[in-house]
C-alpha cells in the first residue's frame, strides 16, 4: 500500500517510536526512532510481520478486524518487544486507526525504561570489543611461540634423512603457516592507520563490482540502485575498498547454487537517510548502503553473533571477514547490521553525513 509521504514525514521527527501496519500485521513504515529501537532499518522491516516481535500486535489487529471503527485504540498498554531472542524490554504501546486510511494501524512504542534499551545496545558493543581485545592479545601472545615453532621444524627437516620423517615436519611448517596467516588477519584492523579524506562512495562500490565480475563472468547479476545525490563522505579508501569487497565476496561465495543455475542475483543500493540513530548519537543525515542477495541466508542462530572474529557458517572459514568489516565500519562512526531469511540476506551500513 503506497502510504502518503507528506503525510507520514514528519513521523520521523518524533522521539516516539512509531510503526504503521496494514490490516495482516505486515509493516507499512516505521519512523526513525522505532529505527534505532528495534535496531533495523525502515528498508529491512517494510513487509515483516509486526508479531515477529511484538506478539500482542496479533490480538489488537484481529480484535481491530472484527470491529473496524475509527473508534478503536489502545491506550498506553504495557506489553513485551523482542529485540532479539531471548532478548526482552517492557514497551507501553497505543495503538489507532491510520486517519483517512481504515487498512492500516499507526502503534506507539515507548520504552518502560528507557535504559533497558541502552544498556542492551552497551552490553553487545562491550561484548564485542571484549572480544575483540582478547582475541588481539592472544595473537600477540602466539606470534613469537609460533615462528619459534617453524624455526626450529625447518631446521629438525635439515637434519633429517629419512623422507617419510620430513613430511611430518612439512605438515608442522604448513600448519604453522596457516596460523600466521590467521594471526595476521586478527591483527590486521589494529595496523592499518585510519586515514580519512573526502571519498566519493559510488567510486568504491564501482570499482569493488567490477572486481566481482571480473572473478565470476557468468550466473550471476548485480543490480545497482544508486541515489546519485548522495555527497562525498570522509572515509579511508582503502578500508571501505575492504568493506565492500568482504560482503560481496562473503554474498557470492553464498550464491553458489544460485550461480550454477544462474539465478544468483545482488543488489547494491545508496541512499540518504534523515533523523537516524548511529550508536547513541542522532544524525540530521546518514549514508544508508544495503547490499542484498537472493542465497540461502544466515542461520538464525548466527545472525546476532555473525560480526564477531572466529564466528562463521562456512565449511572451512576463519570468521575474520564480517568482523574486520564491522571494525572498518566502528572506524568511520558507523554502523552495520543483517537480517537475514531464506531466500533474502540484507547487510545494512549507515555513515554519518550530519551531526
Amino acid at each position: 500500500m503506497k502510504l502518503d509521504t507528506d503525510k507520514i514525514g514528519g513521523l520521523n521527527l518524533l522521539s516516539t517510536s512509531v510503526l504503521i501496519v496494514d490490516v495482516n500485521g505486515m509493516i507499512e513504515y516505521v519512523n526513525a526512532a522505532c529505527e534505532s529501537l528495534l535496531g533495523r532499518s525502515n528498508k529491512i522491516l517494510f513487509g515483516f510481520p509486526v508479531s515477529s516481535f511484538l506478539p500482542k500486535a496479533r490480538e489488537w489487529i484481529g480484535s481491530y478486524k472484527k470491529n473496524p471503527s475509527s473508534l478503536f485504540s489502545v491506550r498506553a498498554e504495557l506489553t513485551e518487544l523482542i529485540l532479539r531472542p531471548g532478548a526482552l524490554v517492557q514497551v507501553y504501546a497505543s495503538v489507532h486507526p491510520w486517519p483517512e486510511e481504515e487498512q492500516l494501524l499507526i502503534i506507539e512504542l515507548q520504552p518502560a525504561k528507557n535504559s533497558l534499551l541502552l544498556n542492551h545496545n552497551k552490553h553487545m558493543n562491550d561484548l564485542s570489543e571484549n572480544t575483540r581485545r582478547l582475541l588481539r592479545n592472544l595473537a600477540h601472545e602466539i606470534k613469537n611461540p609460533l615462528g619459534g615453532i617453524r624455526g626450529a621444524a625447518q631446521l629438525l627437516e635439515f637434519d633429517l634423512k629419512d623422507e617419510e620423517q620430513k613430511e611430518y615436519t612439512r605438515v608442522v611448517i604448513s600448519e604453522a603457516d596457516r596460523l600466521q596467516g590467521l594471526v595476521d588477519k586478527l591483527l590486521a584492523p589494529y595496523r592499518q592507520p585510519y586515514k580519512p579524506s573526502k571519498t566519493n562512495i559510488h567510486e568504491i562500490l564501482e570499482k569493488v563490482r567490477l572486481l566481482i565480475e571480473s572473478e565470476f563472468s557468468s550466473g550471476l547479476t548485480i543490480v545497482r540502485d544508486y541515489d546519485i545525490s548522495v555527497p562525498d563522505i570522509d572515509g579511508d579508501r582503502g578500508q571501505l575498498t575492504q568493506i565492500f569487497l568482504n560482503l560481496l565476496r562473503n554474498a557470492v561465495e553464498a550464491l553458489e547454487e544460485q550461480i550454477r543455475e544462474n539465478t544468483a542475483q545482488l543488489t547494491i543500493s545508496t541512499r540518504v537517510v534523515h533523523h537516524v540513530m548511529i550508536g547513541t548519537l542522532r544524525h540530521k543525515t546518514a549514508l544508508n548502503i544495503h547490499i542484498v542477495d537472493n542465497g540461502p541466508g544466515i542461520p538464525p542462530e548466527l545472525q546476532e553473533s555473525i560480526f564477531f572474529p572466529l564466528v562463521t557458517g562456512k565449511a572451512g572459514g576463519t570468521g575474520l571477514g564480517l568482523s574486520l568489516v564491522h571494525s572498518f565500519v566502528e572506524q568511520h562512526g558507523g554502523s552495520i547490521e543483517v537480517y537475514s531469511r531464506k531466500g533474502k540476506t540484507d547487510f545494512s551500513l549507515l555513515f554519518p553525513l550530519e551531526l
